[in-house]
């Protein structure tokens, strides 16, 4: 009523005070009439939204504790002092360990003797990857861990100069003939006069390729016999290559008809085509046979495509490539490959007629050492040259240093198919990537691999995951428990909450633990204090009524059966830790009252 009255009085004092409602209104809002509330809930992405956390958590308690009061306050205006929320929210507490991935540079090899990009064939790389780890990792902390990713050669490697040794663009006039009466580069080494080799004052052409769009182009028969060569500076190590644009009008049973070949007449990658069956070219290469590898791609008469034959002349294998555009670098994956006698000098290119060959026209002859080189003319950069693989190894940061580490399980190949080789499953390509759960593959197969591991056992495992923003495969990993019979991974977001109260002006944060008292309480302070000195007819009178009488108990003895009971149901709380305790009294009538209790010097006061 009293708020009534005073708007009553309002009404009367209008006409006759300048500003009687400023003094009336403060008094009103001063009085004991606030809403108090409780509320328990957790955050909604929209609330994270409309908290500008794009991540969908908070990434520490004290930002949590920071930005959630204004929040509160904006959902529940007009909660006052006594109210209280209790709020769940996402909490970020970062991963178990930390992973890098670091990719070993030219700068790196260099400290192991290599002027190569990679380690040479005789190096153990764990003898150099520690001090590597050491010089390029910046403020590690202990227990990190990084994954040295880098190159070693297979066998030798060397850096050679791109050099093209012969371009024959057959350049002889206007006038058809045969190849060896119009130019005096070609010599017959078989058959000289039969059926010649021709040259025709047309070329063949393809977008990009160097030797194009100059003089005519060499001819031959399935008819003719006479084979013919050319000459060109001797190469005696490394890998050659030899590229022609070719285009097949006929074709027949299947012989070669393109060669590098030495003075003594030594063979090596040997090109052939034959008829697949069906009007289609099948192309082969021999190393140094005439029993040829051939490919199983059909390829169309009348067409022109790009011929590149390659000879290692180190370990005698030899590769066949067919290409409808010119190709920047070389193909992973040959038409056809095969493999005979190494150490051919290589000093000549030869064309070859005779039973089974096709009838075809060749323009754009190019003999050189490097791919590159086969496909511009421009000055090149040095390259290396040889075969090398691709490694990893995992470190770990322990004590000052970087070493191997023993107390992990890395998955293998193996591991992945066993999760599944289907689309979307990790053996397909063997890595997760983000459409995977990869929590719930790993945990299933730890499962299954240590069906008898205990509660508490844990495992640190490494695995692959490729990152499409990254457009790469990097190395991951994570910290895997026995929690009620089953491996679970570490969490780097948990579910937690925390505590609000409104202290009349703002919400604060607060531990206050809500706790009323049940049965099971009063019965504990009756047992425990019915023989304390001054406690007999305060807990007489509890057990005969069930309630704390403020007739029988002083607030002493009130604070220390609370306490008690505090004590023991909530042991090993932490220093401040409050409670809003309620329990059953009798005042001259039965009711609830709350009283406040904070844990100070070990024991529970009223706060």
């Amino acid at each position: 009523m009293k708020k009534l009255i005073y708007l009553i009085m309002a009404t009367g004092l209008l006409f006759t005070a300048c500003n009687p409602m400023d003094d009336i209104n403060a008094e009103i809002d001063a009085q004991e009439n606030t809403v108090v509330g409780d509320a328990v809930f957790a955050l909604t992405d929209a609330d994270y939204e409309a908290l500008d956390l794009s991540y969908g958590s908070f990434s520490s308690q004290e930002d949590a504790k920071a930005m959630l009061p204004d929040y509160l306050k904006g959902l529940y205006p007009v909660w006052g002092k006594g109210s209280s929320a209790l709020v769940g929210y996402k909490l970020y507490i970062g991963n178990a360990f930390s992973v890098k991935d670091y990719k070993l540079t030219q700068a790196d090899y260099t400290t192991s003797g290599s002027d190569l990009l990679g380690f040479q064939s005789d190096a153990t790389p764990g003898d150099f990857l520690p001090s590597i780890l050491a010089d390029n990792i910046t403020s590690p902390s202990e227990g990190d861990y990084v994954a040295a990713n880098y190159y070693q050669f297979e066998g030798s490697a060397s850096i050679v100069t791109p050099t093209v040794s012969l371009e024959e663009n057959f350049d002889y006039g206007t006038t058809a003939g045969d190849l060896t009466a119009v130019s005096t580069e070609w010599t017959a080494h078989s058959g000289a006069g039969n059926g010649p080799i021709g040259y025709a004052t047309t070329s063949l052409t393809m977008v990009d390729y160097p030797s194009i769009n100059v003089g005519g182009s060499l001819t031959m028969s399935s008819s003719g016999s006479e084979d013919v060569n050319h000459t060109f500076s001797s190469i005696s190590s490394g890998k050659v290559y030899a590229s022609t644009l070719i285009n097949l009008s006929t074709v027949g049973t299947g012989t070669y008809f393109f060669h590098f070949m030495d003075d003594t007449y030594g063979y090596s990658a040997r090109v052939g085509a034959m008829d697949n069956g069906s009007g289609k070219i099948l192309f082969g290469i021999g190393a140094s046979s005439s029993t040829l590898t051939y490919g199983s791609t059909p390829f169309d008469l009348d067409t022109t495509y790009l011929l590149v034959a390659s000879y290692n002349i180190d370990n005698g294998e030899s590769n066949l490539y067919i290409l409808s555009t010119v190709a920047g670098t070389e193909p992973k994956t040959p038409e056809a490959t095969n493999t005979g006698n190494p150490g051919l000098v290589v000093q000549k290119i030869g064309v070859r007629q005779g039973g089974g060959c096709p009838t075809a026209t060749l323009d754009g002859i190019r003999v050189a050492n490097t791919w590159s080189s086969i496909m511009s003319n421009d000055v090149l950069e040095d390259e290396v040259i040889g075969t090398k693989v691709t490694a990893e190894s995992l470190y770990t940061y322990t004590s000052g240093t970087w070493t191997e580490p023993s107390d992990i399980y890395i998955l293998s190949s193996e591991d992945y198919d066993a999760m599944g080789t289907a689309s979307g499953q990790p053996g397909k390509y063997n890595n997760f990537d983000g459409s995977m759960s990869i929590d719930t593959y790993i945990s299933t197969f730890l499962g299954i691999k240590y069906p008898y591991a205990a509660a508490g056992d844990n495992l640190k495992v490494f695995y692959k995951y490729y990152s499409s923003s990254a457009k790469a495969t990097l190395t991951r990993g994570n910290l895997y428990t026995v929690t009620d019979g089953a491996w679970e991974g570490h969490k780097s977001t948990i579910d937690t909450t925390l505590q609000f109260a409104n202290d009349g002006t703002t919400w604060v944060p607060d531990n206050t633990i809500k706790y009323e008292f049940v049965g099971a309480d009063y019965t504990y302070i009756t047992d425990t204090f019915a023989t304390v000195d001054g406690y007999a007819d305060a807990v007489a009178n509890l057990a005969k009524y069930g309630n704390i009488s403020t007739y029988n108990w002083t607030d002493e003895q009130i604070d220390a059966v609370v306490g008690s009971v505090l004590m023991n149901n909530f042991p090993g709380m932490a220093e401040g830790q409050k409670f809003g305790v309620t329990i059953f009294v009798y005042d001259g009538s039965a009711h609830n009252i709350t009283i406040n209790y904070i844990l100070e010097g070990g024991s529970y006061i009223r706060n």
